[in-house]
């Protein structure tokens, strides 16, 4: 018997078996990189810091917990992030279509408040925006931009992320 007459020719998947395995292995990835992206973030269900910040506007801004009656929305930029850039216009259409979420915007390693004008400007933000600071930063272990969390009205983490999120990204983690 001939070596070559013991080997068939596979057949190939059915097109469905591949993309199940295809999107099982982007599922997979976008999982990993989501846990190494959060991996130093505040962890869920810890307390949230309270922020109290200086608004763009030069008015003292306090957020505390338990006194929201809305779920937060923190959302951490740098004026300089270009993925910031993109992202930060959907805050608006989340906030629109959210009564029970308020989203609020920090900006982080800025040099100026012209800075963070001009960036809000061209962003089309219409919420708080917050002038933080680097000790902000080290309270909410902020390592990269854009990062967020979203707080319970308790003010217990619920959800951390960074990087690009779309509206509905943001929208259904709001709501888990």
């Amino acid at each position: 018997m001939n070596n070559s007459d013991s080997q068939k020719p596979s057949e190939p998947r059915p097109r469905w078996q591949r993309w199940v395995f295809e999107g099982a292995v982007a599922l997979l990835i976008l999982t990993a990189t989501t846990f190494w992206l959060t991996r130093d973030m505040l962890a869920r269900q810890s307390a949230s810091p309270a922020l109290n910040l200086a608004t763009l506007q030069g008015n003292d801004y306090q957020l505390q917990w338990p006194t929201q009656q809305h779920r937060t929305l923190v959302y951490f930029f740098a004026p300089w992030c270009s993925v910031c850039r993109i992202s930060m216009p959907g805050l608006n259409l989340l906030q629109a279509d959210n009564d029970a979420l308020t989203v609020i915007a920090v900006a982080l390693d800025w040099e100026s408040i012209e800075e963070v004008e001009a960036f809000i400007t061209d962003s089309g933000f219409t919420g708080p925006v917050l002038l933080g600071t680097a000790q902000t930063a080290r309270d909410y272990q902020i390592s990269g931009y854009p990062s967020y969390y979203i707080i319970s009205q308790d003010g217990y983490i619920e959800h951390a992320d960074r990087g690009l999120s779309t509206p509905p990204g943001l929208w259904l983690r709001s709501r888990l």
